[in-house]
């Protein structure tokens, strides 16, 4: 089974006035709408990850404070969750680190769902979107990173990551 991933669109990384906001996310929000659009046609699960962190979270020593559990800025973008809302196949997992695959329950929803290939998107692709298509390609679960559905703040970044995924990881950037 096929399965749409959405890294970490969150309030506080891709709306205005967000914590760790970039405008290039802008570019990817609607590409990510059509998608979910189609998955929710086919009657196909969805997995959302979040940043989830602790006030005191080690991670704060290298970014600013950001996705509070609980938090405004913790939340999905609104038409994500607007979009998502009454969604039968949505799950979501909460996550502390970068890869949605540390500490949490993604790898039984996988297991569960029988679910062997993805397709991901979100952002951002050199931290949070990296390690999570590490993480499927070190499980040989089929995955494609979707191009347009993407973004970082750092440009040379985000290009080295997408060539990393696909030459060393084996992902295919669609």
């Amino acid at each position: 089974m096929k399965s749409l991933v959405i890294v970490d669109m969150q309030r506080d990384f891709v709306d205005k006035g967000g914590v760790l906001y970039f405008p290039k996310a802008e570019d990817i929000k609607d590409n990510i709408i059509k998608k979910i659009e189609e998955y929710e046609k086919m009657e196909l699960p969805i997995i959302t990850t979040q940043d989830w962190h602790d006030m005191e979270d080690r991670e704060f020593k290298k970014f600013p404070p950001h996705c509070i559990k609980g938090s405004y800025g913790a939340r999905l973008t609104s038409r994500i969750e607007d979009v998502l809302k009454d969604y039968n196949s949505h799950f979501s997992i909460k996550k502390k680190r970068f890869s949605a695959f540390f500490e949490t329950s993604l790898e039984d929803i996988l297991k569960e769902a029988g679910i062997n290939e993805v397709e991901v998107c979100g952002v951002i692709t050199h931290i949070c979107v990296l390690y999570t298509v590490e993480g499927f390609r070190n499980r040989d679960i089929q995955t494609s990173v979707l191009e347009q559905g993407v973004a970082s703040f750092d440009k040379a970044a985000h290009e080295c990551a997408l060539k990393f995924m696909k030459e060393v990881l084996g992902a295919q950037i669609v």
